[in-house]
């Protein structure tokens, strides 16, 4: 008896990787942490896919794409990626934040105001989900 192995995307992956944005990697340098505050971040790339949201995954060997890189302390980054709260999805699950909302809101943000007001809009959406996941 054969099984058929579910693809978890409703959608296959686009043949097309796309191009590297290095402007807004280091626009995301310039906000605070999404989980901490604190300033000083790294590009953290959320890596697991979710269609829904326009994200496919990687492609093997290269990263997510830089629209779904979000800013995270060098502390956190090194957390999401640990496996120490088990799975990418996990960490961001125990720390109440959807990474690919999160992402496709700061980069609509980035794409639709300048730079400064961009910087200020974005930092004050972090700074409301700081407020809504924390105690």
């Amino acid at each position: 008896m054969a099984f058929k192995i579910a693809y978890s995307n409703p959608e296959p992956p686009p043949k097309r990787r796309p191009q590297k944005r290095s402007d807004y990697l280091s626009f995301i340098h310039e906000l605070p942490c999404a989980v901490t505050g604190r300033y000083g971040v790294q590009a953290a790339h959320v890596s697991f896919a979710n269609s829904w949201h326009g994200h496919y995954g990687r492609a093997k060997g290269t990263k997510a794409p830089d629209r779904f890189a979000l800013p995270l302390s060098p502390e956190e980054h090194d957390l999401q990626h640990s496996g120490k709260l088990g799975s990418e999805r996990d960490y961001w699950a125990s720390k109440g934040i959807d990474p690919h909302e999160l992402a496709n809101t700061l980069w609509g943000l980035f794409c639709d105001y300048d730079y400064s007001e961009a910087v200020v809009r974005c930092t004050a959406r972090i700074n409301q989900g700081l407020t809504r996941i924390q105690p």
